[in-house]
């Protein structure tokens, strides 16, 4: 992992410095100030990861202008695509013609070999993929089309794309060095898919969409697990799909449906079990989304070998 911080610098060298960092972490750029800027700290920061022949980068600036132009294309010719996914503030794309505003959770691509002008509105955080443009240009069915396009979650494949974005970008630093290619791949073919993929990929790529749809149904239950009503057919429903491709998804994997929502089940009654020791058992259980104590248990007991009492005994000091 390499990191850039402009912060350990003096305010008045912070931009100076910033305008190296891009150039060093992504292509030859030329960043400006916004016209009415009165400030001289700029606190940014950089962390780039590899992810087999992708970067995986984590920005976060504040408010300004980002151009490559001819004069710096042909300076660093390099051909890649950066896919940026916006987590935080706003960002102008002008590019090939085409005007879009990507906000958070949106994803937009641009062409390190075509111009191309980013106005970050906001201060901004965004996870950017470095991926090269022989891997990615092939899979795209109009590639010149497919640029400065922004990518939403509010239509199933865009989400589940997004949610493996950030799934990779978030917990690469855990990931086993035998995990990065095949995932790289996926990320490539999800991304491909989003924006408009070739019949071939399409039909090919199938095993990437159902992990990725796997990455995006694990999100989604995280972020429901206090619904006693969690289900398969909610996530089918959530997602478009059928319940029993929903079953299908999980067939591949090292859990099913049902037990990878028990699973995160537990682990967050064990972590408030951990925490308090005043929350009553019950209480905990039914924060998680059980409706039945003996279930609750039961299931407990089987996961971690330890009642529930027994377990908050344990794991605080007598």
């Amino acid at each position: 992992m390499k990191i850039w911080n402009t912060e350990d610098l003096p305010d008045r060298e912070q931009f100076a410095y910033w305008r190296e960092v891009l150039c060093e972490a992504f292509v030859t750029l030329r960043p400006e100030r916004p016209r009415e800027s009165n400030f001289d700290r700029f606190p940014s920061r950089v962390t780039a990861h590899p992810l087999s022949s992708i970067n995986v980068t984590t920005v976060q600036s504040r408010a300004h202008h980002v151009i490559r132009g001819d004069a710096e294309i042909r300076k660093s010719p390099r051909e890649v695509y950066f896919l940026n996914l916006q987590l935080a503030g706003r960002c102008r794309y002008d590019t090939e013609g085409r005007e879009t505003i990507v906000g958070p959770n949106q994803f937009a691509i641009v062409d390190s070999t075509r111009p191309y002008h980013l106005d970050f509105l906001d201060d901004w955080h965004v996870f950017s993929f470095r991926i090269p443009r022989h891997i990615l240009r092939p899979l795209l069915q109009a590639p010149d089309c497919s640029t400065g396009v922004c990518v939403s979650g509010h239509h199933a494949l865009g989400e589940i794309t997004i949610a493996f974005l950030r799934s990779i970008a978030t917990r690469l630093g855990d990931l086993p060095p035998e995990a990065m290619e095949p995932l790289a791949g996926d990320l490539v073919n999800l991304a491909a898919l989003s924006l408009g993929a070739t019949e071939e990929t399409k039909m090919g790529q199938r095993g990437s969409s159902r992990r990725g749809l796997h990455a995006a149904i694990l999100t989604f239950i995280e972020t429901n697990l206090a619904d006693p009503l969690l289900s398969a057919s909610n996530v089918a429903a959530h997602f478009g799909i059928s319940i029993r491709y929903v079953h299908r998804v999980f067939e591949e994997m090292d859990k099913t449906f049902g037990q990878a929502v028990l699973e995160r089940r537990l682990l967050r009654c064990a972590r408030d079990l951990d925490a308090s020791a005043h929350m009553r058992i019950s209480d905990v259980a039914f924060r998680w989304g059980f409706g039945d104590i003996s279930h609750f248990n039961r299931s407990f007991r089987q996961r971690f070998g330890l009642a529930p009492r027994e377990y908050r005994a344990r794991q605080r000091p007598a």
